[in-house]
């Protein structure tokens, strides 16, 4: 079953339009971007609704990155990109991605 997740608003990341990116920083989102999708899934994610359009995406984190190597090796952020529902109900959110970088 789907969840309710937290809805941010697009006002709280920068979007850089040559790459279709939203970006933010965690504690800006109150580091609730990482909260869990379905109560039968490991998927974790969050939601943002367009200012603009109304619309609210689902972004479904894809992997978290990482800076440094060995012992100096520390998460840098996660790396999210809209939920295939998500793609299906806006296809122009379709090429879209986030990333959350962890402060």
């Amino acid at each position: 079953m789907k969840l309710n997740l937290v809805e941010f608003s697009s006002r709280q990341f920068t979007y850089h339009p040559r790459d279709k990116t939203l970006t933010a920083e965690a504690s800006d989102l109150d580091n609730r971007h990482l909260q869990k999708l379905y109560d039968d899934a490991m998927d974790v994610g969050f939601t943002v609704k367009s200012e603009k359009t109304g619309h609210v995406v689902v972004y479904v984190m894809s992997s978290p990155f990482y800076y440094g190597k060995g012992s100096d090796r520390e998460l840098g952020g996660w790396n999210y990109e809209p939920s295939s529902e998500s793609i299906r109900k806006y296809p122009e959110c379709d090429g879209t991605k986030a990333i959350i970088f962890n402060d």
